[in-house]
């Protein structure tokens, strides 16, 4: 492998600072059936991280700022563990979030298999990134090619002339700025609003931890949530953030008027020049954030119309765009990220929502069967009160609840899930919900 460094972007290096002081750690859960080989899966590392630069990288820290280098990096590292009973990947997921990656030769990617010990039983692997290196697509990138190198390996032995990805810079030198409008992009309706931001008791960033729920819905729930959402002419995200909004407001809130914010994360990619292709690891991600006025009376599909709406105006006005190359970010330190964290517990919006859409990967990949599928991001330095993760695949939707205890308990955020479910399943039959 050739050796290369780069300074850290402005995300990037947003991102590394966050993880330093112990957050945003992206972890991914992928439960399969069938056996899987340890030597085997550790030789399909071997191949992805000689094909993807940013898996080669570890992070150093010189007199003029912070580099990705990957001189001396080792190998990704595997962890194999014979599963004790079958929640435990939900521990170690959990744990994974909370854990750093070493300031040394460490790659900035650790994988971790779960090995069912039952005949036919579930397995997991967790795959844990630094989230400087990663965004949503790129972990469903690296697993797809995970699963579809390990068949080949596994069939063929060994595997050669993998095409081997550039090299790329950080996002902001590649984001087409003519697409931000200059004169329209402070959207003066927030200096107006401010939204309620949910906390239920105070504590500090050493003493919180991100935990989460997962759920998924049937073939038959995703499919009428698809045909309904085509009839109120809005889009199965639109639905997520309203389910969340109602869901959020009917647990937490007793006024009759309130003033919730919903971020959305928004890829990058096709706002660059040229457009980055999704086989490119690497952070091309940023945020929008819109405030919503609930009350009684609000209909859950205008609701969702309304966050369709106002998602697209964002986007339309490149607002994405302006704060993945806001040059604030270079001022960012970790002194001001743990003001950020203690100002309303670093709960920055009410509600956010990672949504990576319809995903194509296979069912079967050989004799392995990838089952379910969820992504989690660590939440307690900085984030949202309430997070939901959410993949597409197989016809079906996957979730992840992430809340940051003891900022909002347990017993809440399992009310949040239960009224979420209920809301969406009575929006999918009834027709004037």
């Amino acid at each position: 492998m050739n050796t290369f460094n780069r300074k850290l972007g402005l995300v990037e290096n947003f991102f590394n600072i966050v993880h330093d002081l112990g957050g945003m750690i992206d972890v991914n859960l992928i439960r399969v059936e069938g056996s899987i080989n340890g030597a085997i899966l550790q030789q399909t590392l071997d191949v992805l991280q000689k094909r993807h630069p940013l898996l080669q990288v570890h992070i150093v820290k010189s007199a003029d700022g912070v580099y990705f280098q990957s001189h001396r990096t080792t190998k990704i590292p595997l962890s194999i563990i014979d599963k004790q009973d079958e929640n435990q990947w939900l521990k170690v997921a959990q744990d994974e979030l909370h854990q750093k990656f070493p300031n040394n030769t460490n790659p900035l990617c650790r994988v971790i298999l779960l090995r069912s010990t039952i005949p036919g039983g579930m397995s997991e692997i967790i795959v844990t990134f630094h989230h400087a290196i990663i965004d949503g697509i790129s972990s469903i990138t690296f697993i797809n090619e995970l699963l579809s190198y390990y068949d080949k390996i596994k069939v063929e032995g060994y595997l050669s002339n993998i095409p081997i990805m550039e090299f790329l810079p950080p996002v902001e030198e590649r984001l087409n700025k003519n697409l931000i409008n200059q004169t329209k992009n402070k959207k003066t309706a927030h200096k107006s609003l401010k939204p309620q931001i949910f906390i239920e008791t105070e504590a500090p960033p050493t003493e919180r931890k991100t935990h989460f729920v997962t759920h998924s819905f049937s073939q038959e729930i995703t499919l009428r949530l698809k045909q309904r959402c085509k009839q109120e002419k809005t889009t199965i995200h639109g639905a997520l953030c309203a389910a969340m909004l109602l869901g959020t407001a009917k647990i937490a809130f007793d006024n009759t008027s309130i003033n919730l914010s919903c971020g959305s994360n928004i890829n990058l990619r096709k706002y660059c020049q040229p457009e980055i292709s999704p086989k490119s690891l690497g952070c091309f991600v940023s945020t929008v954030e819109e405030i919503h006025t609930l009350d009684a009376n609000m209909s859950f599909w205008d609701l969702a119309r309304e966050c369709k709406s106002k998602i697209n105006t964002s986007i339309n006005l490149g607002i994405p765009i302006a704060f993945a190359s806001n040059e604030s970010l270079k001022n960012m330190n970790k002194d001001s990220i743990n003001q950020m964290s203690n100002y309303n517990m670093g709960r920055h919006t009410t509600i956010q929502i990672s949504n990576l859409g319809k995903l194509n990967l296979s069912n079967v990949y050989g004799d392995v069967t990838l089952k379910e599928l969820y992504f989690a991001t660590g939440q307690h330095w900085i984030g949202a009160s309430l997070c939901l993760c959410v993949v597409t695949f197989h016809e079906q939707l996957y979730f992840t609840f992430l809340h940051v205890v003891p900022l909002v308990s347990s017993q809440t955020a399992q009310l949040l899930v239960d009224a979420f479910i209920d809301i969406i399943k009575q929006a999918c039959t009834q027709e004037n919900f």
